[in-house]
């Protein structure tokens, strides 16, 4: 057991020093930072800590009470989950994907890339993740199940977004947000395909563990953008416009997902970088209620289309540019009916 033991950590160190070499953003590995992969590959983390491991969140309780109803775009999702092999991730970054994040997003973009941590290799389990962000249509089945309170126009009121603006400083206007506002329950007339947006953590968290999912984790959600070779962004090294919905060449508004169909990470997850930012379950590091969100959205410049790129978001705000996709462990059922995933 020991040698096989032995054996599985070379692998991995092996496994990640190729990653970074190949990532170009290690020229050469030093007695220290070979120590740091070593301590991955056994402890499952490098200088941060016990390894990341998605939490269970308590909402099985909610998902009991819902009732049975239609659910075939969320079944179909969960079906066509995309599986991620478990081993090292690069995650992180370097002072120089930063600096190229500056150049990309502008002066005066630094502190957007403040909370990045430093580049170093986490030890993944094997997991599942959806392989584009959840729809409007995949959320109202759950809405008419689950008699969620929907992004309608007793949701999101002149007042309550005021409120949302005084404490969180909301980006859009409440004439901006409009479009994305639901009526009747339903979500506006040729977005159904669009991503769900203006969603609490907690209406995200609710409606992963309705469909026998979870929310990422931050180094998930970053594994599966960035796959086995660590690179920058989802779909290479350099930053490209044309693959991405983003202020760019985006048309300053939400699309259907998926519509960058040659373009995926890795793994084949859509839409990572762009479209839209994603709730993640990783709590931010000493700010209370706070969530760590990924990707980039259709608002926002290219700095924050690297997958080493991190934002906090306060887990009560609503935002027309944050939506979310689900996870699950490989155990998981392919179509939820409403067991959590671990």
């Amino acid at each position: 057991m020991a040698r096989a033991r032995a054996a599985a950590v070379l692998g991995a160190v092996g496994t990640a020093v190729k990653a970074l070499a190949l990532s170009g953003q290690v020229q050469a590995l030093g007695s220290t930072q070979v120590a740091c992969l070593v301590a991955a590959a056994v402890l499952g983390g490098c200088g941060g800590g016990p390894p990341t491991k998605p939490s269970v969140e308590g909402y099985g309780r909610r998902v009991a009470r819902c009732i049975p109803a239609p659910r075939a775009a969320s079944d179909a999702a969960q079906g066509n989950m995309l599986s991620v092999p478990g081993g090292s991730a690069v995650v992180g970054s370097t002072p120089q994907d930063r600096a190229l994040a500056v150049q990309l997003s502008g002066p005066g973009s630094a502190p957007l890339f403040e909370r990045e941590t430093a580049q170093r290799v986490e030890i993944v389990d094997p997991f599942r993740i959806d392989r584009t962000p959840v729809t409007n249509e995949a959320f109202s089945e759950f809405v008419s199940a689950c008699g969620a309170p929907p992004p309608d126009r007793d949701t999101v009121t002149p007042a309550s977004w005021a409120d949302l603006a005084r404490r969180f400083g909301a980006t859009l206007t409440f004439e901006e947000v409009q479009r994305f506002v639901w009526a009747n329950a339903l979500p506006p007339p040729q977005r159904e395909g669009h991503p769900a947006v203006l969603v609490t953590h907690d209406d995200a968290a609710f409606y992963c563990a309705w469909r026998g999912a979870r929310l990422p984790s931050e180094v998930e959600w970053e594994r599966a953008a960035r796959g086995d070779q660590g690179q920058l962004f989802p779909w290479g090294q350099r930053f490209d416009p044309a693959k991405v919905n983003t202020r760019e060449a985006g048309p300053d508004d939400t699309t259907q997902v998926g519509s960058f169909d040659l373009v995926s990470s890795p793994v084949g997850a859509k839409d990572m970088g762009g479209l839209v930012f994603e709730w993640t379950q990783t709590t931010a590091e000493g700010v209370p209620d706070t969530r760590v969100v990924k990707s980039n959205s259709w608002r926002q410049l290219g700095g924050l289309s690297r997958a080493a790129a991190r934002i906090y978001r306060h887990q009560d705000i609503r935002d027309a540019e944050l939506g979310f996709r689900c996870a699950a462990g490989v155990s998981a059922p392919s179509v939820g009916h409403g067991a959590e995933a671990q």
